[in-house]
């Protein structure tokens, strides 16, 4: 009598729980069982695949560099055995927020951005939220001119000047750790208002926080259009955060079709957004992620 596998009812070889197609997704991975029942509740007998919890709808399971690939997400940030299987793109913008949070979030943005209103903060808690660690700043010997006064005005926000430098000592602090210097000045002096005397996210209009880099508004910037050259703005951690690769347009679609999802439970309509800029970019980030990791001293003899 041939087996069943427990998660898709395909067939197993002897003496086995899982076919070779489930045993890929659970072998050598972290919390094996979680893994497993996430795959079971996820599984459609009909359509024959895997479907995503947050959007229904059916996952890559073969191409890493896909929008679509499956991947694991914890569904409250942290807590094991927590799992549910969604498409990558929806783990990374989810990041750091619990399912309800991430729900919440998705609506609030929706309505503010067809309201052209301001984000509402008190939507969610951030209980979970942890900002991304930033390297120190960096010295550039452009920021200090031995030819310009002493003090004087700073060309972004107006307060007075770090000695012979164009910048205050925030706005200097905050250029400083970036290589393109111009560009991220013209973000800054887009994103400040000189009557609330303070700099708003250019997406949320939410005020940004400067100092606390746990803040989910705390200062980021980000391109509008991937990698495209002028068109750096300033916004909020969060918001950088959930908008990973996509455009300003693909994201603002891809927030009002999920929030329509979310609300009324009809279906996503996956052929919305074409992620053009999405190619490579998870293999990019791992590759960062490694690279940032402390490297491991070598153990002396004995």
């Amino acid at each position: 009598m041939t087996d069943t596998c427990y998660i898709c009812c395909g067939v197993v070889p002897p003496r086995h729980r899982y076919c070779a197609r489930c045993y890929g997704h659970i072998y050598k991975r972290l919390e094996e069982k979680a893994r497993a029942i996430a795959l079971k509740a996820a599984w459609d007998p009909i359509r024959k695949g895997f479907r995503c919890y947050y959007t229904d709808v059916i996952l890559d399971e073969n191409d890493l560099n896909s929008p679509w690939y499956l991947t694991f997400d914890h569904r409250t940030p942290g807590k094991k055995g927590d799992l549910v299987v969604c498409a990558a793109w929806v783990n990374l913008m989810k990041n750091r927020l619990s399912e309800q949070e991430f729900r919440a979030v998705i609506i609030e943005l929706a309505r503010c951005r067809a309201a052209g209103d301001m984000f509402d903060m008190a939507v969610a808690e951030f209980k979970y939220w942890k900002g991304s660690t930033r390297l120190g700043p960096k010295k550039h010997e452009r920021l200090t001119d031995r030819k310009s006064p002493r003090t004087g005005e700073c060309i972004i926000c107006s307060s007075k000047t770090f000695p012979y430098s164009p910048y205050c000592p925030i706005c200097r602090h905050i250029v400083q750790m970036y290589d393109n210097i111009k560009e991220h000045t013209a973000a800054m002096q887009a994103a400040w208002d000189p009557v609330r005397k303070a700099f708003f996210c250019c997406m949320t209009g939410l005020q940004l926080d400067l100092v606390n880099k746990d803040s989910p508004v705390y200062h980021a910037f980000d391109h509008q259009t991937p990698k495209e050259t002028g068109t750096l703005r300033m916004v909020a951690n969060f918001a950088n955060v959930m908008k990973t690769a996509l455009s300003e347009d693909e994201f603002w679609l891809v927030v009002k079709e999920l929030a329509h999802h979310f609300q009324t439970q009809e279906a996503f309509n996956k052929d919305i957004i074409k992620f053009a800029y999405w190619k490579g970019w998870v293999k990019a980030q791992r590759r960062a992620m490694r690279a940032s990791r402390p490297v491991a001293r070598a153990r002396g003899p004995g």
